[in-house]
C-alpha cells in the first residue's frame, strides 16, 4: 500500500465553503478575494487549509505533495463540475494550504448555494499515482456580496469591531492563519492612538505570540519611542521565550541605546540556565558588557552546568566592575588582575602556597607538618627529624589566601599540595617533647609529619606557636605560623 494511503484529509477551514453536515460536523465561513485568471466568467479562488494525517493520527512527511481537487454535483460524483491538480503543495508537520481555483479558477456559478461535494486525491513523494480520498466531503459554497464601497486597496467593507471569533482546533492548525507568498507581513497591526499593534494572549499553558521563521526572524518588534516587543506575564512562566536549535533565541542591537534593558522589580533581573556552554555572553568595545539594575532582587542570577555562568570580552575597561563607574570599589580587569578598596576577607585564617610534594600526594593528609625535600627542588616532603632547619609549613585544608595556584584550578590535582606558610591552621603534634600548652614553641619531631614542643630551639626551626593544649600522646592543636 502507498504511503498516502494511509492518509485521510481533514478539512480545518474553507473559506467560503460551509460544511452542510457529514463527519465533521464543522463550520466555517469567511471571505475570499476575486481572481482574474482563466477564462472562466468570474472566477473565484478559495483557501483550503487541511491537515494530512496516517490512520493513527500522525502527521504526514514532511515534503511536497501533489493534490487532485474536484466539485461534483452529487456524493456519488455522477457529473464533474470543476477539477484542478497543484503539483507542488508543501506539507509541514502535517499541515498545508492549497488555494482552490489558482491552477483552474472555479466559476463563481457554481457558488450560489447549492450543495456541492468535494473530492481529494492526494500523491505523495516518489509515489506515481493519486490515492482518492474517501467519502466525498459535502459542502456549501455562497458568493460574497458586492463591497459597497469598493476601492483600489481592497479595503474590507464590513465592521467587525467587537466580534469575537472562537475555535478549537489544534497546535499545527491555528484558529486564524494567513498565508503570504511575497515579502511582505502577512499581518499588519496599526494602532495609533497608544495601545498595541498585535496583541496575543495565552492562558494555561498556550504562548500568546508565536513566531517561526526559517530564513529570518519569527517575531520583529520596532519601535521610533516605546518597545519594540513587550512581554508580560502573571503565572510565573517568561513574558518573552525565545527557543533557537542554530541561531539566537533572541537578537537585540541598538545604535544608541541599550540592546537589552532589564529592570527586575522582585525577582532576577535576568535568569540564565544553561546546560552546555555560556550562560551569557557580552561582547562590548566601549562601555559595559551588561547593565542591570535590579530593585530587591538579583540583577543576575546564573545556574551553568557545563560552562562560564558569565563570560565578558570587553576591549575598553574591566571585565567586572562594582561600584560608580571610574571609582570602582572592586574590579577584575580584563589582565586578571583582582582590585579592591577594603581589602579582602574570609573565614579561612591561613595564607598557603602551591608546591609539589615527593612521592604520591596520597601520602598526605592536612595538618601535616612539612620540609623542604633534599632530592628535588621547590619540593615538600614529610618532616621525619627532631628541631629541623627545613621547615617550611603545613598542609592546610583550606587556606584563606592560596599563591601558586593555576586560574582554571588544576594544579592541586596534578600533583601539589597547599603549603600554609603564615596564619592559623591545625597541625598534627605529640608530646615527645613533653605536654603542650598555648604558647609554647614549636618545632618539628621525629614522628614524620608531627611538631613537638621545643625547648629553646635553635634559629632556624620554629615552626609557629601552640594555641591549644595536648597532655599526651598524639592529636591536632590550633598553630599560630612563625617560621624563624
Amino acid at each position: 500500500m502507498s504511503t498516502t494511503g494511509k492518509i485521510f484529509i481533514i478539512l480545518l477551514t474553507g473559506i467560503l465553503l460551509l460544511a452542510a453536515g457529514g463527519p465533521q460536523q464543522w463550520t466555517r465561513t469567511a471571505l475570499a478575494s476575486f481572481s482574474g485568471q482563466g477564462n472562466a466568467p468570474n472566477p473565484m479562488t478559495i483557501p483550503y487549509p487541511g491537515r494530512l494525517s496516517n490512520a493513527d493520527g500522525q502527521a504526514a512527511v514532511e515534503g511536497i505533495y501533489a493534490f487532485n481537487f474536484g466539485l461534483y454535483d452529487t456524493e456519488s460524483g455522477s457529473q464533474l463540475l470543476w477539477s484542478e491538480v497543484q503539483e507542488a503543495v508543501m506539507v509541514k508537520n502535517g499541515a498545508f494550504t492549497a488555494y482552490l481555483g489558482s491552477v483552474n479558477p472555479i466559476p463563481t456559478a457554481l457558488l450560489d448555494g447549492r450543495d456541492l461535494w468535494l473530492s481529494t486525491s492526494v500523491r505523495g513523494p516518489g509515489e506515481a499515482e493519486f490515492t482518492a480520498m474517501t467519502p466525498l466531503q459535502r459542502v456549501s459554497a455562497v458568493l460574497p456580496g458586492e463591497p459597497s464601497d469598493a476601492t483600489a486597496n481592497g479595503t474590507c467593507p464590513h465592521d467587525h469591531v467587537g466580534e469575537v471569533w472562537t475555535a478549537n482546533v489544534s497546535w499545527s492548525s491555528g484558529a486564524f492563519r494567513i498565508n503570504n507568498s511575497a515579502n511582505g507581513p502577512a499581518i499588519w497591526g496599526w494602532n495609533t492612538g497608544g495601545g498595541n499593534g498585535v496583541r496575543g494572549d495565552g492562558w494555561g499553558s498556550g504562548i500568546g505570540v508565536y513566531g517561526e521563521g526559517e530564513n529570518s526572524p519569527g517575531v520583529v518588534g520596532r519601535s521610533a519611542n516605546g518597545y519594540g516587543v513587550e512581554g508580560v506575564s502573571d503565572s510565573g512562566s517568561g513574558g518573552v521565550w525565545a527557543h533557537s536549535v542554530n541561531g539566537y533565541g533572541i537578537f537585540a542591537h541598538s545604535d544608541s541605546n541599550h540592546s537589552i534593558y532589564v529592570d527586575g522589580a522582585g525577582q532576577a533581573g535576568v535568569y540564565v540556565a544553561s546546560a552546555g556552554w555560556a550562560g551569557v555572553v557580552v561582547w562590548s568595545a566601549a562601555n559595559s558588557g551588561m547593565y542591570v539594575h535590579s530593585a530587591t532582587s538579583d540583577g543576575i542570577l546564573v545556574d551553568s552546568a557545563g560552562w562560564d555562568g558569565v563570560h565578558v570580552v570587553s576591549a575598553v575597561g574591566n571585565y567586572y566592575g562594582s561600584g560608580k563607574k571610574g571609582a570602582e570599589d572592586f574590579a577584575v580587569l580584563n589582565t586578571g588582575e583582582v582590585r579592591s578598596k577594603v581589602g579582602f576577607a574570609t573565614p579561612a585564617n591561613d595564607y598557603a602556597v602551591m608546591m609539589s610534594v615527593q612521592g604520591a600526594k596520597s601520602d598526605y593528609a592536612p595538618g601535616d607538618v612539612l620540609v623542604v625535600s633534599k632530592g628535588q627542588d621547590q619540593t615538600a616532603g614529610l618532616s621525619s627529624i627532631s628541631y629541623s632547619t627545613a621547615v617550611i609549613g603545613v598542609y592546610s585544608a583550606s587556606p584563606g589566601f592560596l599563591g601558586g595556584q593555576t586560574v582554571t584550578g588544576r594544579a592541586e590535582s596534578d600533583g601539589n599540595l597547599p603549603v600554609a606558610v603564615m596564619g592559623i591552621v591545625m597541625v598534627k603534634v605529640n608530646s615527645e617533647n613533653g605536654p603542650i600548652q598555648p604558647g609554647d614553641l614549636l618545632v618539628t619531631s621525629s614522628t614524620r609529619g608531627y611538631a613537638m614542643r621545643g625547648n629553646n630551639p635553635p634559629p632556624g626551626t620554629i615552626l609557629g606557636k601552640a594555641l591549644g593544649t595536648l597532655e599526651s600522646g598524639n592529636g591536632t592543636i590550633l598553630v599560630l605560623l612563625t617560621l624563624q
